[in-house]
């Protein structure tokens, strides 16, 4: 009769257990190692030296009577750690574990670019073992302090203890499992567990200095002195640009808001972006669709009823937008959008010369469209008139087309005229 499984689970738990366990397991791994390559090392000596070793036992069990009870062959095998032609035999297990441990350390170091071999070494013993597991403090370290000591956790991953402050979570990674998200605490990462991401839970603010954006017209349009306020989306949401953290609770985090961070993230040459990387993209994406919804007069000089600095902070309220945020775990707290110019100074001078007050005269190509050329403009109105010009004189040739030559020319005249006065 075939035994069940439930009385196999035991000693599945166990062999489980002797070859992966941590902790106190990898304690038993090393004595159990010990005592094999000591078993074969003695039973190497023993056979290999069996005489040499046969004539000092009979010489001691000769001078003390006491030692006659041990067997014979026992007796051999005690006594190959203390002769040099069968002690030589202690040192090949000895040599060959410390050569594939030194393959082992330099095959992860190659794989993982780690800068030192202690590294691996060190993963090495802590996996075989369990001596030696580091610690990853997250959201200790103070800004200007010295670097913390470096481990493998960051490049490869458990076994090790991540130490996580309370203003911080962490995504950690399985790659047979889902993600697993620590908050605050001592954590321990079993092999494969990796830190993906971590995540401040501190209100974070950023800038951008200088971006380009094209307007409707196509005109180059300079937003200087972006600033924004952002956040980890917290449970339950806040209201936007009235959130404060007085009077809730520190840290509410939501753990989707982390799933969703970690999703979002796309994969650059450089790698990974990271957080403050997505949120500026998105910030400054939207301020360039905006620019090219709108002309360079509603811009720089709207009407007296529309304010574009209004209404771009609107969009940055708008559903769409924190939808768009939520799908990377953040809520936007505030924004100052910055100030809007010119990015060509030769466009500036140019449009500045139609701020001109009323009563003052207008410049000459006050009407000209912003974007064109305005000199080329004002060689074509040039062409126009010569080729006007010539018209005439071939029509004042034929005597017989004077009167609808004074028509004609009537009509040009008035035609040029009201197109140079406008």
């Amino acid at each position: 009769m075939k035994p069940s499984k439930s009385s196999l689970l035991p000693l599945r738990i166990f062999i489980h257990n002797l070859l992966g366990g941590y902790h106190g397991w990898g304690t038993v791994r090393l004595v159990i190692l010990i005592f094999l390559g000591a078993g074969l090392s003695m039973v190497w000596g023993g056979v290999l030296e069996r005489e040499t070793l046969g004539a000092i036992a009979e010489e001691l069990k000769a001078h003390k009577p006491f030692l006659s009870w041990i067997p014979m062959p026992l007796m051999i095998l005690l006594l190959t750690p203390f002769t040099w032609g069968s002690l030589r035999f202690y040192f090949i297990p000895i040599f060959a574990f410390a050569f594939a441990l030194l393959l082992s350390a330099r095959y992860l170091q190659d794989v993982y670019h780690l800068p030192d071999l202690r590294l691996s070494l060190h993963y090495l013993f802590a996996c075989l073992f369990g001596i030696g597991y580091p610690t990853m403090r997250i959201g200790s370290q103070v800004e200007g302090s010295p670097p913390p000591d470096p481990s493998y956790l960051q490049e490869i991953g458990g076994p090790g203890y991540l130490d996580i402050k309370a203003s911080h979570a962490v995504i950690v990674s399985r790659p047979e499992a889902a993600s697993n998200i620590f908050g605050e605490g001592q954590h321990f990462l079993i092999r494969g567990e990796k830190v993906e991401e971590i995540a401040d839970l501190n209100d974070q603010q950023d800038s951008i200095e200088k971006m380009s954006a094209f307007s409707y017209e196509g005109v180059a349009i300079q937003i200087s002195d972006v600033r924004f306020g952002y956040r980890l989306k917290q449970t339950p949401p806040v209201n936007l640009f009235t959130a404060s953290r007085a009077g809730s609770k520190p840290y509410a985090f939501s753990l989707q808001a982390l799933r969703n961070l970690m999703q979002s993230r796309v994969i650059t040459e450089q790698g990974l972006t990271d957080w403050r990387t997505m949120v500026k993209g998105m910030i400054r994406s939207t301020i360039q669709d905006f620019i090219y919804q709108h002309s360079v007069s509603e811009l720089l000089r709207p009407p007296a009823d529309y304010n574009p600095y209004t209404d771009l902070k609107n969009t940055f309220q708008s559903r769409a937008l924190r939808e768009r945020l939520r799908k990377m775990g953040t809520e936007l707290l505030w924004i100052n959008v910055g100030l809007f110019d010119f990015e060509n100074e030769i466009y500036k001078q140019e449009y500045l010369k139609t701020w001109q007050p009323q009563g003052s005269p207008a410049p000459e190509s006050a009407d000209i469209e912003l974007g064109s050329d305005i000199r080329e403009t004002q060689d074509v109105g040039k062409v126009k008139a010569e080729l006007i010009e010539s018209l005439l004189k071939l029509l004042q040739q034929d005597s017989q087309a004077q009167g609808t030559l004074e028509k004609i020319q009537a009509f040009m005249n008035a035609r040029y005229s009201s197109t140079t006065d406008a």
